[in-house]
């Protein structure tokens, strides 16, 4: 049915290149001359019934609105799930059995839509930290774990020592309903391989995987700190010289791990922990993509990035993204971090992305009078749309350093 929801869609896949504007305003004039017969259908089936778009295009395009296609393993229905969280478990309205991420992408008939404020169908699986359960604890007779430390949609994050060597380490244990899903549990163990490429100061060392019965599980190094989102929930924008000679050292992890072919694609501030002895390190590699790698992760909708701190090459689901798309991602970071606030804003998930897409960020300077001149350059060359246009990552930490140094 045509709806602001259609229009929303219809705009985003054009943005994204998906769609032609000839075509979008095609498939909304068949909108309505089909509900002048009685027949309702969505944006995205008109597309697949004219081969406007294909499936993989349109899961991205929703997956983009915020939209998740789940399936009933039971029944086979397909729901729209908006504001889908992978911390969350939905349930189908016909036979109550969970609905689950599909392996290829879903058909596009789809029965319901659930909206965010709708709850009978979710319930959470956030939690409080519990007590680490005794099956936990049998499983690694060589680790002593001592607390949960974190949890994510990938899984739980527990501090444990080594009783060998007494090593104080991170545990990172994949959440069990993702075991069940293949291509999970190759970009959790993709996440170790590229890890142990990796030995630079300023990322997360990673010191094993594998698996503990049906655990899947990482042991990396343990860092005394806090995230960089969570210091700046606390105290909002930061002094430039700290937030520069932080971003530097990023750009120095990210320089490095380019070297090796290895791109992140989800640097933003959650991902970036700093030391309680200054030292700052990259850390969740679990979306990071070797190239030459023929693990694609699209064919379910899934954007492998946070929408807030995504290339625009990213969005618009590019296969070729380079060390740059790391470069603009740190240079929304930044911007973040010395203005105290994105640099688009809009009302909902669609509308922010198609600014994201099409509008240039305000200049940092004009959020921040004190910012000096140099760094309102830099940040504004890290976030130009066309990724050649963007440094990498390395010319970014020399750029830094120079600046750092008062040269």
């Amino acid at each position: 049915m045509s709806s602001p929801a259609s229009d929303d869609f219809g705009t985003l896949a054009v943005v994204m290149g998906f769609l032609t504007e000839p075509q979008r305003q095609t498939v909304l004039q068949l909108q309505k001359a089909l509900e002048q017969t009685g027949v309702a259908k969505r944006f995205g089936e008109v597309c697949l019934d004219r081969k406007f778009l294909t499936r993989d295009q349109l899961a991205v395009v929703l997956h983009a609105q915020g939209i998740r296609v789940l399936v009933c393993r039971r029944c086979r229905t397909n729901i729209n799930v908006h504001g889908f969280s992978s911390t969350e478990t939905y349930h189908c309205k016909e036979c109550g059995d969970d609905l689950s991420i599909p392996d290829k992408p879903p058909s596009p008939k789809v029965s319901d839509s659930v909206l965010l404020t709708q709850t009978e169908l979710r319930t959470t699986r956030r939690t409080p930290p519990l007590p680490i359960s005794p099956d936990l604890i049998g499983k690694f007779p060589d680790l002593e774990i001592l607390k949960q430390i974190g949890q994510g949609g990938m899984g739980t994050v527990f501090k444990a020592r080594e009783k060998a060597g007494g090593r104080v380490v991170a545990l990172k244990v994949l959440a069990p309903f993702l075991s069940e899903s293949e291509s999970y549990v190759k970009r959790f163990f993709r996440e170790a391989k590229n890890l142990q490429k990796l030995d630079h100061p300023n990322i997360v060392r990673s010191y094993g995987a594998g698996e503990a019965g049906e655990v899947k599980y990482l042991i990396m190094e343990y860092v005394r700190g806090a995230t960089l989102g969570r210091v700046m929930k606390k105290r909002g924008r930061m002094p430039e010289k700290l937030a520069l000679r932080i971003v530097k050292d990023v750009a120095e992890g990210l320089d490095y791990a380019w070297q090796h072919r290895i791109i992140h694609r989800d640097v933003k501030p959650h991902n970036i922990m700093l030391g309680q002895d200054q030292s700052v390190k990259l850390c969740d590699l679990g979306l990071s993509k070797e190239l030459g790698s023929d693990i694609s992760f699209s064919s379910t909708g899934s954007v492998p990035c946070s929408p807030a701190y995504a290339s625009p090459e990213q969005l618009q689901g590019a296969k070729d993204c380079d060390c740059r798309t790391d470069t603009y991602a740190l240079g929304v970071t930044l911007y973040e971090m010395v203005t105290g606030e994105l640099p688009f804003q809009a009302r909902n998930l669609a509308q922010f992305l198609i600014r994201h897409l099409q509008q240039a960020p305000p200049d940092p300077r004009s959020k921040n009078a004190s910012l000096s001149p140099q760094a309102g350059r830099l940040i504004l060359r890290m976030l130009e749309k066309p990724r050649d246009a963007r440094p990498e990552p390395g010319e970014v930490a020399r750029a830094l350093a120079r600046h750092l140094a008062g040269a």
